[in-house]
């Protein structure tokens, strides 16, 4: 078959696709959200871009996909979601991994995770993607091990999925008046114009779950979300729902209601002025142990109530606690975005296995950039490469421009919420630019920024990490501007570069002493060093990666070769650089990188013991320029 038969085959099965790229990204803007199993539409795609791979929309095929990667372990997946049920629809992915499909029940909503279920193992299923055979990557094609009908999903399988984020403690709180005439008035424009739409056979089920969602967020009643629904977004569904899909239909809508996580109303002005002014009575809760009293965000618990409140709980533990916020900063070309993103990326995606950070609560993650949004985007495929096999990190969001403290963020909010109820983290990048226009050095504006954090915290339900400068002084261990952004702030990370001939390495300093700061937790015992891995993306684009400080490289008698390994890995990678037409042998580069003033080595022992470690270490810059089937050294 041809990719574009295949395509069509696929979509004759129910199977809504789209056309993806060699590197898994979707040719069209909106990706995964165009999925059809239009027959003219697929044509059009597949002449346009014939060899383009064929990407489905896992849960608008009513399915979820367990995405097992190498070094998965069945006994751990088990141990986590019970027995897998058999599947007879299986394929091979070119890493060596597998895809098990399973059918889901009418409707079911099942949240796409990374390694939640078990390390290496993803979960793909609402608004996510796979891609089908004969699709291709650089490393291989996909195949079917088996193609027949999807085994039925467990229970367990579904609990264990969903179990995504915390519930807002508020979720059923109604705090304003249901159906509030500007409410009602919002929300109905919404449905007419901007909601989408139910379209047959391409998610319709989970796009009625999600404008539900979206109408409790209106301030909309359940009562009357019907009625809204059938009278202004229903007609311009395709096809309509019918009268005999009535209960279907208000079957969607209660699961929007009873599952939303955020606040009723939260996206309304109303629900603003309440939370900000505490126009509501006070609510009294009883623990085990004693009362709590809450009043807008105020809340007061007596003595023995002190008892029964929790510890602090971590995103990443000992960095970054849920809903906090903290601040990295430095001077300027310290690297502080690249940190941040492998922060960011790392929460996205959950990856913790040769991670610098142990995430234990992954998430969605919005990265708002004040500027270069090409440059972050590079530097994520980057970071993906190194870190996440090349795979899309599907819960990274990227937003431009930061916003201004001067300015009302409602619009970003309210696309934000669209996109996804709560997010884990928002990076702000940078102060400055959230600053313009502001003096940094009073401490009325200062606070003004943290009141946009704080807004942020409480509407996205997010962490808040905001990347700053300091002053003209290098040397300086103290943010840039009042001293409240300092004082503010949960967590400060102040950031050092050391750069040389052999090596860029950035220190993260957290300690009191060194101009860091944690509240809810000791400072670290010791800095922590990140080496910068210079990655290639083309000839012509390079860029670079956080990774751990380098592991001792032993050699087979033992001895440990950690300095000459990171001098050698930069010259061996700054030679290819200079000279990117070439494909080396091991004994003329090791002959001119021995010839460096900084390395004190042989050639004939470099070729033979430090060259053989280089490339057979995984998590070098020099190891992935190595082709073991030419035996030739190349920056790709």
């Amino acid at each position: 078959m041809t990719l574009l038969e295949a395509a069509l085959a696929y979509a004759g099965r129910g199977w809504p696709i789209f056309p993806a790229r060699a590197d898994k990204t979707p040719y069209t803007e909106h990706g995964v959200i165009e999925a059809t199993t239009n027959r003219e539409t697929i044509t059009d795609w597949w002449a346009r871009w014939p060899r383009a791979n064929i990407a489905m929309d896992v849960g608008g095929a009513n399915m979820m996909v367990l995405d097992l990667d190498p070094g998965h372990s069945i006994k751990e997946l088990e141990a986590s979601v019970g027995p897998l049920p058999a599947t007879q629809l299986e394929a091979h992915t070119p890493r060596g991994g597998r895809h098990l499909f399973y059918a889901l029940d009418p409707g079911e909503v099942v949240p796409p995770s990374a390694s939640k279920l078990a390390d290496h193992v993803d979960v793909r299923s609402f608004h996510s993607y796979v891609l089908l055979s004969p699709s291709r990557t650089d490393d291989g094609a996909y195949t079917w091990q088996v193609e027949g009908k999807p085994g039925y999903r467990s229970d367990e399988m579904i609990r264990q999925a969903s179990v995504m984020r915390e519930k807002s403690r508020d979720r059923d709180n109604w705090v304003i008046e249901p159906d509030l005439p500007e409410n009602v008035a919002s929300a109905t424009q919404w449905l007419a114009k901007d909601a989408k739409i139910s379209i047959d056979g391409q998610g319709g089920d989970s796009t009625a779950y999600a404008t539900a969602a979206m109408l409790k967020s209106f301030g909309i009643s359940k009562s009357n979300a019907f009625d809204l629904m059938w009278e202004h977004w229903n007609p311009r569904c395709q096809p309509p729902w019918d009268n005999s899909q009535v209960d279907h239909l208000e079957e969607k809508i209660n699961n929007g209601y009873s599952y939303n996580t955020s606040p009723p109303g939260n996206i309304t002005e109303a629900y603003r002025v309440a939370k900000n002014q505490s126009l509501f009575t006070p609510v009294r809760t009883e623990n085990l142990q004693g009362n709590e009293f809450i009043s807008g965000r105020f809340r007061i618990v007596d003595r023995a109530g002190m008892d029964a409140i929790s510890p602090p709980e971590w995103v990443i533990p000992g960095v970054l606690p849920l809903q906090s916020y903290a601040m990295l900063y430095g001077p300027f070309d310290t690297y502080k975005t690249f940190v941040a993103l492998d922060l960011a990326l790392s929460i996205a995606t959950g990856f913790a296995s040769e991670s610098n950070w142990v995430v234990t609560r992954p998430g969605p993650v919005l990265f708002l950039a004040g500027e270069g949004r090409s440059g972050i985007t590079s530097r994520v495929k980057a970071w993906e490469q190194i870190h996440w096999q090349g795979n899309p990190a599907e819960d990274f969001y990227l937003g431009d421009p930061v916003p201004r403290v001067s300015e009302d963020v409602t619009p970003l909010i309210e696309a934000a919420k669209r996109l996804r109820p709560e997010f884990r983290l928002v990076v702000i990048d940078t102060v400055g630019r959230a600053m313009q226009g502001l003096n940094e050095n009073a401490q009325e504006n200062a606070s003004a920024f943290t009141a946009l954090v704080q807004m942020i915290q409480v509407e996205l339900g997010a962490a808040v990490l905001a990347i700053h400068h300091t002053g003209h002084d290098t040397k300086s261990t103290h943010a840039r501007g009042s001293s409240v952004f300092g004082a503010d702030a949960d967590a400060l990370f102040r950031m050092e570069k050391i750069e040389d001939d052999s090596r860029r390495m950035v220190v993260m300093h957290n300690h009191p002493d060194e101009g860091g700061k944690q509240k809810d937790a000791a400072p670290w015992d010791k800095p922590k060093h990140l080496n910068m891995r210079l990655v290639a993306l083309s000839p012509t684009l390079d860029t670079l990666v956080p990774v751990t400080a380098a592991k001792p490289v032993q050699s087979t008698a033992g001895e440990d070769l950690t300095g000459v390994a990171m001098v050698l890995d930069a010259a061996i990678v700054s030679v290819l650089k200079a000279n990117k037409l070439k494909a080396w042998t091991t004994r003329d580069l090791a002959e001119v990188v021995a010839m460096r003033d900084d390395i004190d080595v042989g050639s004939k022992s470099l070729q033979n013991k430090y060259m053989r470690v280089l490339r057979e270490t995984k998590g070098t810059a020099a190891s992935t320029a190595y082709d073991p089937l030419t035996k030739r050294w190349r920056l790709a």
